[in-house]
This record gives C-alpha cells, structure tokens and sequence, in this order.
C-alpha cells in the first residue's frame, strides 16, 4: 500500500482530482504539504488543505505536514526524512499538480534522491479558458543520483557541520593515531583523495579561512548521507 504526498497550493479541483485519479494504485494514506512560513497565500493553502482532510478522511488515512516553503534544500531533506518514514509500510508517491515551483523542485530532489515515483498532472480547460479539471496524470522521470560509496560516506558523516582543516577530519576518524606518523601521512593522503571525488560530485566543498582549508559537507552531501544512514540503519534493524 502506497503513501501519495501532496503538495497543497491554490487550485483545490485540480489536487482532488489528482488525488483521486490514483485510484488504481493502492494509497493507504494521503499527506497533505504545506509551507511552515505564514503568508496571505499560505493561509489559503492550510485552508484548502483542512478541506481536503476532511473530504478525504473516510477514504484515506491523512496527515498535514509542514515544509519550508523557501530553502529548498532544506525543503528536499525534509521530505526525504519524510519519505523514509512512510516507506517502511509501503511505496511512496510524490503529487505536485497544484505545488508551489519551489515545493515542486524540492519534491523533485528528494524523488531523485530517494528513488520515488512523482507525478503530476495536466490541467483540461474549457472553451472559456476557465479551467474545469485534469486531462490526465503524466508520471515524471527521476534521474539517478551517483551515491558515495560506504567509505566516502563515513567521511561526510565525520564531518558533521564542517571541520577546520584536513588534519582535524584525520584526527576525528582516526582519534588514536599519531600526527606525523606514517600512518597518519597514509590517512591525510587517502581522505585527501576522496575529498577530491566529493567536491568533484558536489557532496562536500573546501574553503579557504586563514591559513587552513575548511572542509564541509554541502546541502545534498547532508542529503545524501541522511539518507544512505536511514538505508544502513534500516538494514540492521531488518537482520535484528
């Protein structure tokens, strides 16, 4: 059974529509998104939003969920942590035929983070230009994203929030070992070469700040490893 989370904007015909035209995938439940920040136009959304909860309610389960309308990858991680909730119990679905553009995008980075299906739909018009409906519903494809692998990943989780030298991440993998050290020459080189591989693929940055090179992981590096760590996490509770 399937989970369809739906972006609530101002057009409620449109997601009702679209919510209803999935009918030939099992959906156990619905999840209506709105923006966390207040607005004039939010508050319309929430009012739709409340509607839909109600007329949905004796078919599906439903929630209302908030979700950062402006930054949108903190937006996309939101819903990735979103998305890994509700597929422990089921296949996720992502609706954006009536989403704000910057709901729209952040659905879309999470869809290609996570591997979900998104979809959305084309609005039917009359001979008035008044739009009466959807014609039909068009699934969007998701390109895939090119993981880190366990090793690379060990290090953007090391780093936290950011680390002040390269010597400071060595020494945060490594709490025993001895600066100077051939072991710690051997170490400083290999971080130094996935570190190359991270920026490359967008997954970590390098700045300079004085005389040392700090080192954090970017929006879709904390993506990416929040979700690799649901993955291994889920594993291990599946073998338990």
């Amino acid at each position: 059974m399937a989970t369809q989370i739906v972006f609530v904007g101002h057009h409620k015909k449109r997601l009702l529509e679209s919510i209803r035209a999935l009918r030939e995938y099992p959906v156990r439940k619905v999840v209506l998104a709105v923006g966390q920040q207040g607005s004039s136009g939010e508050r319309k959304a929430r009012k739709i939003a409340e509607e839909l909860a109600e007329e949905l309610k004796t078919v599906w389960d439903i929630e209302i969920v908030e979700i950062d309308k402006k930054d949108v990858m903190r937006a996309a991680s939101q819903l990735v942590s979103l998305i890994k909730r509700e597929s422990e119990r089921g296949e996720v679905i992502l609706n954006i035929s009536g989403s704000l553009r910057t709901f729209a995008v952040a659905a879309y980075i999470a869809a290609c983070v996570t591997g979900s299906r998104i979809i959305t739909s084309i609005p039917r018009y009359d001979e008035n230009d008044n739009e009466v409906g959807i014609e039909e519903i068009v699934e969007i494809p998701v390109l895939p994203v090119d993981f880190p692998g366990k090793e690379q990943l060990e290090i953007i989780s090391a780093m936290d929030s950011g680390v002040e030298s390269l010597d400071d991440l060595v020494f945060r993998l490594n709490p025993d070992i001895k600066k100077g050290s051939k072991e710690f020459r051997s170490e400083r080189s290999r971080l130094s070469h996935h570190l190359a591989k991270l920026e490359e693929a967008g997954f970590v940055r390098r700045k300079k700040v004085g005389r040392n090179v700090r080192i954090e992981p970017t929006s879709l590096g904390r993506i990416v490893a929040g979700v690799l760590a649901c993955q291994i996490s889920s594993s291990h509770t599946l073998k338990s």
